[in-house]
């Protein structure tokens, strides 16, 4: 089975980038985009502009209103191995001193490989650069290592359309200083887990979802755990073109009492709504 603008987003980008803390972006990221090569064998990528906004308007200025632009390139070693880096700049257009790029992301990955019948397993390894503000201003976060494998069942096994996918990544953050500059405890390192599955129907009509847990261990041994999902419904136009409408909640995974969860589909509070716009080359 072919992967398509979806998911092969949703595959490929989120498992190499969800190394990063949910929190950077100021918008909600779309799953959707096209890692598929239109013109070169070797060097392809997508450029995307998203615009998000809260689900609820409680009218008492906690309103979020904002774009993400991202743009990926994947240069193409081999058959099997390949290097991706990407640039996402958040913009904050209610407070625009909120704006910000993200952490600057360079995988070397080998694609997924059969294991067995029904599962194809892949591996990653990377490093982190401090683009944002947030990392180098706030935090001193002087780079990361990160490594991780990714994984999906065989399209074989599934019916047409069908992908399931997953992974788990984990980084390793180099800090200046245990605390940032505001007094917050840094996060020595950081694991994230991931699932997905997605539809295309004929027609170039898809629709994903996708969960996200993040582990973070700080410099005092205390773990943080959050969470993000995804759903989403996207139209390719054609190989190069592919818009989307989605909806994505993030949050604690765990409640102020420390043992209740705090996993909800969807919060009038935390609730973001977003469309895109993808271009493939």
């Amino acid at each position: 089975m072919k992967l398509t603008a979806h998911s092969a987003m949703g595959l490929i980008v989120a498992l190499i980038m969800s190394s990063q803390v949910f929190a950077n972006a100021s918008t909600a990221v779309s799953t959707s985009g096209s890692l598929e090569p239109t013109r070169s064998p070797v060097f392809s990528g997508f450029v995307q502009a998203s615009r998000s906004t809260s689900l609820v308007d409680f009218q008492d200025g906690t309103h979020k209103d904002g774009m993400d632009y991202t743009a990926y390139f994947l240069w193409k070693l081999s058959k099997d191995y390949s290097i991706g880096t990407q640039a996402i700049y958040s913009q904050d257009i209610n407070s625009p001193e909120g704006s910000d790029f993200a952490d600057t992301l360079i995988v070397l990955s080998r694609k997924p490989t059969p294991l067995g019948k029904t599962i194809l397993l892949g591996w990653k390894v990377g490093a982190v650069a401090p683009t944002s503000k947030d990392s180098y201003k706030r935090q001193n976060l002087q780079g990361g290592a990160l490594t991780g494998v990714t994984a999906m069942v065989n399209p074989d096994r599934l019916i047409p359309g069908l992908a399931i996918a997953g992974g788990v990544s984990i980084t390793k953050n180099f800090h200046q200083y245990d605390t940032a500059t505001n007094g917050a405890v840094n996060s020595a390192w950081s694991s994230t887990q991931r699932a997905s599955i997605t539809y295309d129907f004929a027609g170039s009509f898809t629709i994903s979802a996708e969960l996200l847990h993040l582990n973070a261990l700080t410099y005092q041994d205390n773990i943080k755990e959050s969470y993000q999902h995804i759903e989403e419904f996207g139209y390719q136009f054609n190989k190069t073109i592919s818009a989307a409408i989605g909806h994505t909640n993030s949050g604690s995974a765990l409640k102020a009492n420390g043992t209740d969860s705090n996993y909800a589909l969807w919060d009038e509070n935390t609730s973001m709504v977003y469309v895109s716009l993808t271009a493939a080359f």
